[in-house]
């Protein structure tokens, strides 16, 4: 009696599922999988990704109708993200830990008493600059502070060579493990730029290049994109 229980209640929870989905819209879920090379291994995890799919398109459409209406200043669209909740995308592309109070004070402290006083605008857009290179995508690692870092050091770059380069968050991710960072696991951007301040450099995105996991160093000096950027 037991078995046929459990039978007929995954029974109802499939039906329910089912009669939940909007059958309009199932083209539009084969061609988004398509689009992003979205493959499920069960049928169950495939009705579970379409159900939060059609949410998030609720409210990409909601929010976009809202938008011409004047009430949000920008858009949002359904990208490679969009079969996932808030809280796992928040799972997958956050991977900032912070270092103690007393050494990020430290840092602060030492970085704070090399800095001339000068008087700073209220904002900077540094596109207008040409300091900032193309989008990046860190995939299924936790490796924002890399991208964090290398963003920062580009525009450095940019300001102190008048050359724009790509650098490369895998060669971060894959080589200062021992200055803290946790690879896709997490890491501070500080951190990293002591690693690429005593490495005297840090290679580019063409040579080293992005693959969302944890690798052997491959750091090459001969490829190295830059210099040390005081």
């Amino acid at each position: 009696m037991k078995s046929w229980t459990s039978i007929l209640l995954a029974a109802l929870v499939a039906v329910s599922v089912n009669a939940s989905i909007d059958p309009d819209l199932d083209n539009h879920w084969k061609l988004w999988k398509i689009t992003y090379n979205k493959q499920y291994e069960h049928e169950r995890e495939d009705l579970t990704r379409r159900l939060i799919w059609e949410k998030n398109l609720k409210f990409v459409t909601l929010h976009n109708l809202e938008h011409e209406l004047g009430v949000h200043s920008y858009t949002v669209g359904m990208n490679h993200l969009a079969d996932m909740t808030s809280e796992e995308v928040e799972a997958q592309l956050t991977g900032l830990v912070l270092p103690p109070r007393n050494d990020r004070k430290n840092y602060l402290t030492n970085t704070w008493n090399r800095t001339k006083t000068v008087d700073l605008p209220d904002s900077v857009d540094w596109r207008d600059k040409g300091c900032v290179t193309e989008v990046k995508n860190q995939g299924s690692c936790g490796s924002c502070w890399a991208f964090s870092a290398v963003g920062a050091l580009e525009g450095q770059l940019k300001l102190k060579t008048g050359n724009l380069v790509s650098l490369s968050p895998q060669n971060l991710v894959d080589c200062s493990t021992k200055y803290g960072n946790k690879g896709c696991n997490g890491g501070f951007m500080t951190q990293a730029f002591q690693y690429v301040i005593d490495n005297n450099g840090i290679d580019s995105e063409a040579s080293y290049p992005y693959h969302a996991t944890v690798s052997r160093c491959q750091y090459r000096t001969k490829v190295k994109a830059t210099q040390r950027i005081p």
